[in-house]
């Protein structure tokens, strides 16, 4: 037998009533289970300047970064929103504690030091520990809510980023000559048809404009078409966004969604900043009047020594094994991120090798190649000193892949040496001009 409608609404309502004690474990379980995603995302864009940045244009740098930022952005609101309701909610649990102990709430003639005026004044300020108990349950409900809604916005953007990028990188990858010819033409239209519809939005947001029968249309049709951009959250957000948008003043309403997008895209412009300014290696809000200014040959960057370098620091474009070299060799590692391959495919030159070879036979020609071709693009230098092609072999380590190179200390000074690392200008050629790359600044001290 079928419950009645009525039926369906009490038990709807008497659940409503016991959720604060989902509500609290939830929210724990999110709060810890949050808290690992700023390091998460963190990781994310380390791994993607590492591995799959396929270029150095725009879309391939700022982009990405633009997408991390509004990840951590992100994870920084949900933490926040869900601590937020934490605390509120435990409040209500004391309040209902409080309640159970004295039913009769606040008795405002029996506060003590008050007048009658006084005691008056509270009663209109304060109301009755009920209402405000139940004003308070609600706001936490609210808070919740909201919580989720940004749950399911972090979703939504991390899957439309995610397919955005692997159809860039398998276009460019698997059909190059295509990806060159038509990329243009479809940022062109992608822009066009995002300019129309931000515009059909904004007429349609007056009534005066969506009363008309073909703008009434389009307005329509903009808002169905564009559903799959939500990645399968447009039900989820718009259950939770109807059902304020349709219970608050249209006033209130507008203010406290402008507040919260406000909040999270000042946010999240903030990370982009900070991150791409560090991964340029400009210094970021130095107070020091006097101190670096991001010259690498007078800084100490400890992430380009092996001792000094930390788990949670960012893979350096290249390193050593100490800020400070007793040994008869330096040991130069090179990392090999994937956005040189758009320098290298200009320089490298396949070896001719019959077909009768087996691929065992081949694969050590290939290689041999290989090196060559990236000991061509790097010019190592040793204070005054280039270095012709010194011998390096491949290596694979837990964090990444590069080449290594065993370098002579015997040239080097008792104390600061500076080795330094440039990489071709493939424009140049035929002629062969190198680009600053990185310096890494040591001490030497010949062992015993």
């Amino acid at each position: 037998m079928e419950n009645t409608p009525h039926e369906k609404s009490n038990w709807i309502q008497e659940l409503s009533n016991q959720s604060w004690n989902l509500e609290l474990v939830v929210s724990g379980a999110a709060i810890f289970s949050t808290s690992f995603l700023p390091e998460l995302a963190d990781k994310a864009i380390s791994s993607y300047y590492l591995n799959y940045q396929i270029s150095r244009e725009l879309s391939s740098e700022v982009f990405p970064t633009l997408a991390y930022s509004f990840g951590k952005s992100s994870a920084y609101l949900l933490i926040f929103t869900f601590i937020i309701h934490f605390i509120f909610r435990a409040f209500w649990i004391a309040l209902v504690g409080l309640r159970a102990v004295f039913p009769q709430g606040i008795n405002f003639d029996n506060i003590p030091n008050t007048t009658k005026d006084m005691a008056e004044m509270y009663k209109q300020k304060f109301g009755t520990l009920d209402a405000y108990i139940v004003k308070l349950d609600k706001l936490c409900s609210q808070i919740f809510s909201i919580a989720f809604v940004l749950v399911l916005f972090s979703i939504m953007m991390a899957i439309l980023y995610l397919v955005g990028f692997v159809a860039t990188v398998g276009f460019k990858t698997y059909l190059p000559v295509v990806y060159e010819k038509t990329k243009i033409i479809f940022l062109v239209l992608l822009g066009l048809i995002w300019t129309f519809s931000m515009v059909i939005m904004a007429i349609g947001s007056k009534e005066k404009y969506r009363s008309k029968p073909m703008l009434g249309r389009l307005y329509k049709a903009t808002i169905e078409k564009s559903t799959f951009l939500y990645m399968g959250m447009y039900k989820p957000m718009q259950y939770i966004n109807f059902t304020f948008g349709s219970n608050m003043p249209h006033k209130k309403y507008f203010r406290t969604v402008l507040i919260i997008g406000f909040t999270f895209f000042t946010v999240a412009i903030g990370i982009y900043s900070f991150k791409l300014l560090e991964h340029v290696g400009v210094p970021i809000m130095e107070s020091r009047n006097y101190f670096s200014s991001g010259s690498a040959k007078h800084k100490l960057e400890i992430n380009f020594y092996d001792n000094l370098r930390t788990e949670k620091d960012e893979i350096p474009a290249a390193s050593i094994q100490s800020d400070v070299i007793e040994e008869p060799f330096l040991k130069l590692f090179i990392n090999y991120s994937k956005v040189l391959d758009e320098d290298l495919v200009k320089i490298y030159e396949e070896p001719k090798m019959a077909d009768s070879l087996r691929n065992s036979q081949k694969r050590p020609l290939r290689d041999a190649a290989r090196l060559a071709c990236l000991e061509t693009y790097f010019q190592i230098s040793l204070n005054d000193s280039t270095l012709n092609s010194p011998d390096s072999l491949f290596e694979t380590n837990a964090l990444s892949k590069g080449i290594k190179a065993y370098l002579s200390t015997e040239n080097c000074k008792t104390g600061k040496n500076t080795l330094y690392i440039k990489t071709l200008k493939t424009d140049s050629l035929p002629k062969k001009v190198y680009d600053e790359y990185v310096i890494i600044p040591f001490w030497y001290s010949k062992g015993r």
